[in-house]
């Protein structure tokens, strides 16, 4: 008798939210999936497949966003549905496509004229948190990881809790996994919390941040982003990734010792949501496929300006493959070595 136990090439963990979000034309979209989960998941999806999920959801999470993914072929067992409840409600408005805010949803409400949706009565927001003894949100339990996710040799670990991402890439490197990358969180990433860094660092092998989540970690040190970049690669992460403000992506190649411009397929951003772990999903495929960092980033960067373009994580899975084809050769004669 043949196993159903599905064959997985990647791992992706990550969150799983309901979303409320205020689009920069002012339409809004009310109680969608989203989560960085999903998104990360979908921007690799683009480029190849055998991608298992792992992450946790409140039995109240819509079951139909699971099975929708699992109809889309991805495996779904690492999901873990906790009987106690926690928020996943995620609010995001975006007053101009580049300064998103998830604080204050009833301002964000009144300023566009729309009502205040009942079902985000009493949503706190993201709050800053203590990493260092965060008690209070549920993590992923390793223990009821599937045994057969090891096998995998690729991972993804999204920003999310700092138990999890300190635990899951030793947890990964006990079976087959040889890449892992890894999408920094804010809440180690400043002065503050900055001595946790280098624990996150120390088993992966790509560290991707945003511009601000690095300047935030060295303010009052250094505003050079390169030489931010050099004070973490003593702690042998073999790249690091950086997405600026305006939509580019600096890549640091530790093995070749080579620095990299990669701008962002310049598409037409309606909806700025879950651009970068779809890039990150997009980066592992070209990582574990190719084992170039150039090339990771390039694939990176189509998955985000597809997921630009339209709403909910799924949608730049619909692409045209001779469309995705086309956007990659457009975009790697842009690619600028510094």
């Amino acid at each position: 008798m043949e196993s159903s136990t599905p064959i997985l090439r990647y791992i992706v963990a990550g969150k799983f939210s309901r979303d409320y979000l205020i689009l920069p034309n002012g339409k809004t979209c009310l109680d969608i999936k989203g989560g960085s989960g999903f998104y990360s998941a979908a921007g690799l999806g683009l480029w190849d497949n055998d991608i298992g999920l792992l992450g946790i959801v409140n039995e109240e999470y819509p079951l139909e966003w699971l099975q929708e993914a699992e109809n889309r072929g991805f495996d779904i067992r690492g999901i873990q549905i906790l009987q106690d409840y926690f928020d996943q409600r995620n609010f995001i408005a975006y007053p101009t496509i580049d300064n998103p805010d998830s604080s204050n949803p009833i301002s964000h409400f009144s300023r566009i004229g729309e009502p205040f949706p009942k079902t985000l009565l009493g949503y706190s927001g993201n709050e800053t948190i203590n990493p260092k003894n965060n008690l209070s949100m549920p993590a992923i339990k390793i223990k009821d990881i599937p045994f057969d996710y090891l096998d995998v040799t690729a991972v993804h670990i999204c920003s999310m809790d700092y138990s999890s991402q300190s635990r899951l890439p030793s947890f990964f490197r006990q079976g087959h996994v040889t890449t892992i990358s890894l999408l920094a969180a804010d809440d180690y990433m400043n002065p503050l919390y900055g001595d946790l860094v280098p624990t996150i660092l120390k088993d992966i092998s790509a560290f991707i941040c945003t511009e601000t989540q690095i300047r935030n970690l060295f303010y009052g040190k250094t505003s050079e982003l390169w030489e931010m970049t050099s004070e973490l690669d003593v702690f042998g992460c073999e790249m690091i990734v950086i997405v600026t403000k305006d939509n580019k992506f600096l890549l640091w190649d530790r093995t070749s010792r080579k620095k990299f411009e990669i701008p962002l397929y310049p598409a037409t951003i309606f909806n700025p949501t879950g651009m970068k772990d779809s890039f990150c999903g997009g980066f592992l495929a070209g990582l574990r496929s190719n084992q170039n960092p150039v090339d990771a980033v390039l694939q990176g960067s189509i998955s985000a300006s597809f997921t630009a373009e339209g709403v909910g994580p799924f949608y730049c899975l619909d692409s045209l493959p001779s469309l995705v084809k086309a956007r990659l050769e457009y975009l790697t004669p842009y690619v600028n070595e510094i």
